[in-house]
């Protein structure tokens, strides 16, 4: 009975977060759309990361650039009805396009076949695969592309706004920032979602792979690997915190960043320092990691259906 009350604690702390930050998300739009603050896409600077001010300068002031995203997710044959299928009903409907990477091939899900072992001790094999794929059949129909889990909840509305203010033909990865300190060496962590340009997609498959055919070498680890391929070929990681240094992509669930429930190694290798309480997050956060199948559907309603009364 204990392990059962947990559950239903756990499970009603998550809606209530998950409300809080529908609550955020909504009334800021609401403030946007009053006082004229269309740019909400602007960054800090940020000496930590290597960005180029030009950036900025790509879309008009005021404007807002309307980019394709592909989106791709890496999955196995086993996965496909365990947690894959909550994805492909749920947040990826909005990418414009949507790719499922798995192992083998299934024409009526359908899944793209990689040839690749199953398993996550593969799992850095099938990135490289997967990349090279999206590369070779779709770089010139969408100009930025996201991978992701099948238990990342992404926001595809935050992300192309937050997209909108940046160059494509800038060659940068985009994520929730990690560092290792022995080698001083910055990567995304791939579970709340690696976004690369397309001029970072050219550069890691058509450079850094012919030029050092064991980048990305199979195992885990496919994020850090992936980020030294991208580093190597000149491509730049990306700060995504905004202005207040608050998260848009999100490591964990809402409520392990708010109460912050993070594990020891977070604490070290966070780059924003593992920031905790109600202003971790971004009032416009992109995407979420661990976030199980019913969960889906609890932010896809609302995200999607709720609707917050607006008061005098």
């Amino acid at each position: 009975m204990g392990r059962f009350s947990k559950m239903v604690w756990i499970g009603c702390f998550s809606i209530l977060c998950a409300l809080l930050l529908v609550h955020c998300f909504v009334n800021m739009s609401i403030y946007a759309e009053i006082h004229g603050d269309t740019d909400t896409g602007r960054l800090p600077k940020d000496p930590r990361t290597e960005e180029k001010s030009h950036n900025m300068s790509f879309a008009a002031k005021g404007d807002e650039a309307k980019y394709r995203i592909l989106c791709w997710i890496l999955t196995d044959p086993d996965d496909l009805d365990n947690r894959t299928i909550h994805v492909k009903n749920t947040w990826t409907q909005k990418c414009d396009i949507r790719l499922f990477m798995s192992s083998k091939e299934n024409k009526s899900f359908p899944t793209i076949g990689l040839n690749v072992s199953s398993g996550r001790e593969h799992i850095s094999a099938k990135s490289k695969a997967a990349w090279t794929y999206v590369h070779n059949n779709f770089a010139e129909q969408a100009e930025y592309f996201i991978k992701a889990d099948p238990d990342t909840y992404v926001i595809v509305e935050n992300l192309r706004k937050y997209l909108s203010h940046r160059d494509p033909t800038v060659a940068e990865y985009i994520g929730h920032t990690l560092k290792l300190k022995r080698h001083n060496f910055t990567y995304m962590s791939g579970g709340s979602g690696i976004v690369l340009s397309r001029e970072a997609l050219r550069l890691l498959v058509t450079k850094a792979f012919p030029l050092r055919p064991t980048c990305i070498p199979d195992g885990e680890g496919e994020d850090w690997k992936t980020a030294q391929c991208l580093s190597m070929v000149g491509a730049k990681a990306v700060n995504t915190s905004d202005e207040f240094g608050r998260e848009r992509f999100l490591l964990y669930r809402p409520e392990i960043h708010i109460l912050g429930l993070y594990p020891p190694w977070f604490y070290e290798k966070d780059q924003n320092n593992a920031r905790r309480g109600i202003n971790c997050c971004s009032d416009f956060p992109i995407a979420f990691h661990y976030i199980n199948p019913l969960e889906m559907y609890v932010f896809d309603y609302l995200l999607n259906r709720v609707q917050v009364m607006r008061t005098n």
